[in-house]
């Protein structure tokens, strides 16, 4: 029987797929972000990539210490977005193909660095109007090249924790499926993303192929010790700010 692996509709997961080339007991789903926890947990034996922050919520899960989707500069796969000319803000839209991490962390980030509560509201891209204060997640922000005026969600988050972003985690409920992935394709990331790149060509803009380029080598699939120091204070942030009232135990494999 295959495998089925979730990853999230965005050009990070397809750029990490079109490394493995995995065989066919690999059955590869794209699904919006925000339900791949819940398809892990109705397929017992299915491995995914999911947001960080909601191991918050499916606790159980297992999740690899060598593989995911991380971080350290200025590429990212959400950006935020400022209405010019204002003195303070109360509401945050969140919009694009949405996760735990950008509702929770906006949060976080706007206490921390500003003193500011603000109330994230999930709201479609139809809806966004000029000058809204927002934070676009996904492929949006390099379609349409909306990127150039907005600031880097990961730097943003880089700075607040001092470690690299880890956007997603490898997961799943069942232990030796995500162990039998790992060592199945972890050397598969070796050579870097050049080569995977130049093979997948992105249905995106001149510029944005361009700003990809430039910055493609500041994605990490392949963890090292400060992608798991960044993955434990992602998840320590919410108990610090009162957001839940114990630390998640985390099920490193």
């Amino acid at each position: 029987m295959n495998t089925k692996f979730f990853l999230p509709q965005n050009f990070f997961s397809r750029l990490f797929l079109s490394e493995l080339n995995p065989s066919d007991s690999i059955e590869p789903v794209f699904t919006p972000s925000a339900l791949i926890s819940k398809k892990l947990l109705d397929n017992a034996d299915s491995i995914g990539l999911i947001p960080t922050l909601d191991l918050l919520t499916f606790k159980d899960f297992f999740i690899s210490s060598r593989i995911g989707i991380s971080f350290n500069a200025l590429l990212s796969n959400a950006y935020l977005f400022f209405k010019e000319d204002q003195d303070t803000l109360k509401e945050m839209i969140i919009t694009g193909d949405v996760t735990s991490n950008e509702i929770i962390l906006s949060k976080i980030l706007f206490k921390e660095f500003y003193g500011i509560d603000i109330q994230p509201v999930l709201q479609s891209d139809q809806n966004i109007k000029p000058g809204q204060n927002f934070v676009e997640v996904g492929d949006r922000n390099f379609s349409d090249e909306i990127f150039l005026k907005g600031l880097s969600f990961s730097e943003e988050i880089i700075e607040l924790v001092n470690a690299p972003y880890i956007n997603f985690v490898l997961a799943g409920s069942n232990e030796n499926a995500v162990k039998q992935f790992v060592n199945s394709y972890e050397n598969n990331f070796l050579d870097g993303h050049e080569t995977s790149l130049k093979k997948l060509n992105p249905d995106f803009p001149d510029l944005s192929k361009d700003f990809i380029n430039i910055n493609i080598q500041h994605i990490i699939f392949d963890f090292e010790n400060q992608d798991l120091e960044g993955i434990k204070s992602l998840l320590q942030m919410p108990y610090y700010h009162g957001m839940i009232k114990s630390m998640v135990d985390i099920k490193f494999v």
